[in-house]
């Protein structure tokens, strides 16, 4: 009788390190499958014994059990998940910039600002959105998202604002405007003319202090127009150098085109660098 006893422990010994190293696989099976939608089953038969399946059981109606069903989810569709909400679908980096810049519609005022951060923060300019409540957003998918106003600059005409986003998004990056060259081309990226993520290009000027400002605007060639301001200044690597402030419309009553002026992005670096990603 002890060596039956003794031999009916070690048999529950052995089932209980089977069912444990049958679990090990399909653990390790689940871990290194492809990256497909699916469920998995789990339940406890009359023995006690735990069972896991990637399809429903086929049990009888006299074994009285709860069956659990999960879904499972794959590193590879996280990833996957992860990478189209916050990758854009951009062909140039130009096109980047188009997707990151948005038209800001407010009370009998347009203007433009441009993403920051995948969190929502955005940057224009502060006459942009001074004496304006109720601001819209209209991204380039054409939804509109409300603006939170963050902080505006007294130094600069440049303000901090974020849109109510639910998802990450693209975003823009900057880069040293010291580095330009006159000649170097740049592009202008807003609501002209109320037109959405218009696209105008031209050259780096130099650098200008005006209205006897002790701060220095970047000059530019690229046509801007009513709706420009707030806009990004782009390199054709799509890094802002500027936020497109203000242009020359006329000079002792002759038009003037093809100078435009942009509030650097050591400037834009200094207001708010705490806030770029």
């Amino acid at each position: 009788m002890r060596r039956k006893g003794t031999w009916r422990r070690r048999r529950q010994k052995i089932t209980s390190w089977g069912a444990f190293f049958i679990l090990s696989l399909m653990v390790c099976a689940l871990s290194i499958a492809p990256a497909l939608a699916g469920k998995i089953y789990k339940w406890v038969d009359e023995r006690g014994v735990v069972h896991f399946s990637d399809r429903p059981p086929d049990l009888p109606e006299s074994l009285k059990t709860t069956i659990e069903e999960r879904e499972l989810t794959t590193r590879d569709q996280i990833e996957k998940k992860d990478e189209i909400e916050t990758k854009p679908m951009a062909r140039s980096p130009i096109e980047h910039v188009a997707n990151c810049t948005f038209t800001i519609k407010g009370k009998d005022k347009v203007g433009t600002g441009f993403l920051i951060s995948s969190t929502g923060y955005a940057v224009t300019c502060r006459h942009v959105i001074e004496e304006s409540g109720g601001l819209i957003a209209l991204l380039s998918d054409q939804k509109e998202h409300p603006i939170t106003v963050i902080a505006s600059s007294s130094r600069s005409d440049l303000a901090l604002i974020q849109l109510m986003i639910p998802q990450k998004t693209p975003f823009l990056s900057l880069r040293d405007a010291d580095d330009l060259v006159p000649g170097e081309r740049l592009f202008a990226v807003g609501a002209s003319a109320g037109l959405q993520a218009t696209v105008t290009d031209g050259v780096f000027t130099a650098f200008r202090r005006m209205d006897d400002s002790q701060s220095e605007l970047i000059q530019f060639s690229a046509p801007v127009n009513p709706g420009n301001s707030g806009g990004p200044l782009v390199d054709e690597r799509g890094k802002v150098v500027g936020v497109v402030s203000q242009k020359f419309l006329a000079q002792k009553g002759v038009p003037i085109s093809g100078v435009g002026f942009a509030v650097p992005s050591a400037r834009l670096k200094e207001e708010y660098g705490s806030y770029l990603e």
